[in-house]
Order: structure tokens, then C-alpha cells, then sequence
């Protein structure tokens, strides 16, 4: 199993998980085939990162680092969610630690 992010996504891959949105709404369930309709759906829904089939039982639970462009995505998208708690140094504390542990992928 994968975990990749949104835009990663590419037709014919087959979800290894139900996908919900933030509400947890089933949106896709387990088995699903995407296609072009359903990753531009996952995208108007908010959804960040999915887990797709492939990567083999024996890189199951092998820790994987993203590369820069998907960190300085997740940096940009805590930045936004934190902007309006950034003179807090607790919340400043907390976005850096999301953006540290989000900037790895455990397969």
C-alpha cells in the first residue's frame, strides 16, 4: 500500500482504502478504479493524500521521506491553516511538528 498525495494521483491506480472527506463521508470506497473524474472529484473535496494498491507487503511500514515539492506543499497549506494563530508560540510549535511528521510517508 501507498500513501500519496492528491496530486500524485494518476488515472488506473486502485484504492487500497476507503476515501472519506473531513466530515467522513464515504466518497470512493476500497477497490475503486480512479479515473481522471474521481481524482478532480477527491481534489474539489478537499482531499489531501489517499492510499492507493502496489509498494508490496515488504515495504509495509518502511518510512519514506517526500520530495521538496510535496513538503513546500504541505508547508504552504499549514502556513495557511495556521495564519491566523501564528503570534502563539504553542500553535507556531504545533504547525512546525504537523509539518515534520507530515513530511514523511510511512508506506
Amino acid at each position: 500500500m501507498l500513501v500519496l498525495n492528491i496530486d500524485e494521483l494518476k488515472p488506473g491506480m486502485i484504492l487500497a482504502k476507503p476515501v472519506r472527506n473531513f466530515q467522513g463521508v464515504l466518497l470512493l470506497n476500497e477497490g475503486t478504479e480512479l479515473y481522471e473524474k474521481n481524482i478532480r472529484m477527491l481534489k474539489s473535496w478537499g482531499v489531501g493524500e489517499i492510499r492507493v494498491e502496489g509498494g508490496g507487503d515488504e515495504d509495509e511500514g518502511r518510512e519514506v521521506e517526500l520530495d521538496s515539492k510535496a513538503k513546500e506543499s504541505i508547508e504552504r497549506e499549514l502556513k495557511e491553516k495556521f495564519s491566523e494563530v501564528l503570534d502563539d508560540e504553542i500553535m507556531v510549535e504545533i504547525m512546525r511538528v504537523a509539518g515534520r511528521l507530515s513530511s514523511r510517508v510511512v508506506e
